[in-house]
């Protein structure tokens, strides 16, 4: 039992260590990595597979070289990647990924104020149309487009809870549909 409580810990302090909070200009509050350097688009070694199982189906994600989860998803048919960021309340996307979906960034309208450790942060909210990991699919799903820099997009709280579950399990994460 103890081992387990300090595997949990390990990986919550790992998990939840980078991330800095921000609050929306309406009193709620989500949270975001303030920078991606240890988990970018193309740095993960990690194996991924769907499963099939007679309750539903699962995706399974190995943790990259930092400890961190980092998807590929297609958004709106557009490949992305995605830390999963359990303490984020959305999905946020940074400029770039936002610009490869479409948005036009420079008509977005930035009138989410977010408190963050470097000051105050301005988003855009937007739609996706789908998100789709593995064989999951998750349709008109609310989004942010940070308008400051960051390293890579985040997998929030928005999508996660939508999934049956997800857990985290011999530094694998879990997502189950």
């Amino acid at each position: 039992m103890l081992g387990w409580a300090l595997r949990y810990l390990a990986v919550a302090i790992v998990v939840g260590g980078g991330f800095a909070m921000l609050q929306r200009g309406d009193g709620s509050w989500f949270e975001r990595a303030p920078s991606a350097r240890a988990a970018k688009p193309g740095m993960t070694t990690g194996a991924r597979r769907a499963v099939s199982a007679d309750e539903g189906s699962e995706y399974v994600v190995a943790a990259g070289a930092h400890g961190h989860f980092v998807i590929d998803a297609v958004v709106n048919g557009v490949p992305i990647s995605f830390l999963v960021d359990t303490g984020a309340s959305d999905v946020v996307l940074t400029l770039e990924d936002a610009e490869a979906l479409g948005f036009e960034v420079r008509g977005l309208d930035f009138s989410r104020r977010y408190r963050s450790a470097n000051g105050v942060v301005r988003a855009a909210p937007v739609s996706l149309r789908e998100v789709r990991i593995g064989q999951y699919s998750l349709y008109d799903l609310d989004a942010a487009v940070n308008e400051a820099p960051l390293g890579i997009s985040l997998l929030g709280m928005s999508f996660l809870e939508r999934l049956a579950g997800y857990q985290v399990d011999d530094g694998r994460l879990i997502l189950r549909w």
